[in-house]
């Protein structure tokens, strides 16, 4: 069995499709943006880019840090390509995102994505030849975060680009090589002034979405911090603690034998955020990579999996 069909990781996820039933945090991202593009085409009296677009000025001088957040679910509401591209890339490379690292890390990254990228572009903005002219709208900055995160994962996965299969390290290359090559002829004037795309949020996010794999910048462990981390401790029923299980026996039969005189004790929310560690280091690093405790908390997990399965038939 896969670690993708396992029960306990199906559950923490939003699911890939999207009639699924579930709610993902990528449907809702989708939705919200779209909601938002709406509320700008149709009632343009509402002046929303006025009021949360991002602007270097704003937030340097009058220190209104909330546009760099708020900018992210705005679109150019005269170009409906502006906001299809990004939540379609968005729905593409984030759904497995979500898959590995759950619905709320999966939204952590997003929206620090967001506020990152946005700042990176008010930064050179305000200290570049525009010096802090100019507003800053859209999700592509976030986007391009996910897309890295997704190549970095999977960079030899391979896509399709104009009909040719290209792989995605490859693909992030080209596509931040032209941002880059784009940026520098902006800052130089080799660009004309109807040029508006904000090459720099593009870098900034990919930037954020290399920082935040090769770092492992989730939630949940800043929050924890090194200082604790639970470990797996083995006990007998009379609560003494016992010798660590190195292994156990294999079976071929069918029916299930009696169980151990140890069992793992193990809460199941700390359980399930091992595993979610677990998961995303086999995805980094292989297999082999895992301890023998990484080893014998994914069949703990596995265990109590089946458990469940049995007690609903």
């Amino acid at each position: 069995m896969g670690i993708y069909d396992r029960e306990y990781y199906r559950d923490g996820t939003g699911g890939s499709g999207w009639f699924s039933g579930e709610t993902s945090a990528c449907k809702t991202l989708i939705l919200i943006n779209a909601a938002v593009f709406l509320a700008q085409w149709t009632m343009p009296d509402l002046r929303l880019e006025q009021h949360f677009a991002a602007s270097s000025g704003l937030v340097f001088q009058k220190f209104q840090v909330w546009r760099l957040l708020t900018a992210a679910f705005l679109h150019d509401p005269h170009s409906i390509l502006h906001i299809l591209f990004n939540m379609w890339f968005l729905w593409l490379f984030g759904r497995e995102m979500e898959s590995l690292y759950g619905r709320w890390e999966f939204t952590w990254m997003y929206l620090t994505a967001a506020v990152f990228s946005n700042f990176v572009w008010a930064v050179i903005n305000y200290y570049g030849v525009r010096h802090g002219h100019g507003f800053v709208i859209g999700a592509s900055g976030a986007v391009t975060a996910v897309m890295v995160l997704y190549a970095a994962h999977y960079p030899t996965r391979e896509i399709l680009l104009f009909f040719i299969a290209v792989p995605m390290w490859l693909l992030v290359t080209i596509y931040l090589g032209m941002d880059l090559f784009s940026l520098m002829q902006q800052s130089q004037g080799g660009l004309s002034a109807g040029s508006a795309t904000a090459f720099a949020a593009h870098l900034g996010g990919g930037l954020y979405g290399f920082l935040f794999k090769q770092y492992d910048l989730r939630w949940s462990r800043l929050l924890r911090g090194r200082t604790y981390r639970p470990r797996l401790r083995v006990v007998n029923p009379e609560g003494r603690a016992a010798r660590p299980v190195v292994s156990r026996p294999a079976t071929t039969s069918t029916t299930p034998g009696p169980r151990s005189a140890t069992t793992v004790l193990f809460p199941e929310e700390q359980l399930n955020e091992r595993v979610d560690e677990i998961l995303a280091k086999i995805a980094r690093d292989g297999r082999g990579s895992l301890t023998e405790e990484e080893n014998r908390i994914l069949q703990e997990a596995s265990r109590r999996a089946r458990d469940k399965r049995s007690d609903r038939v």
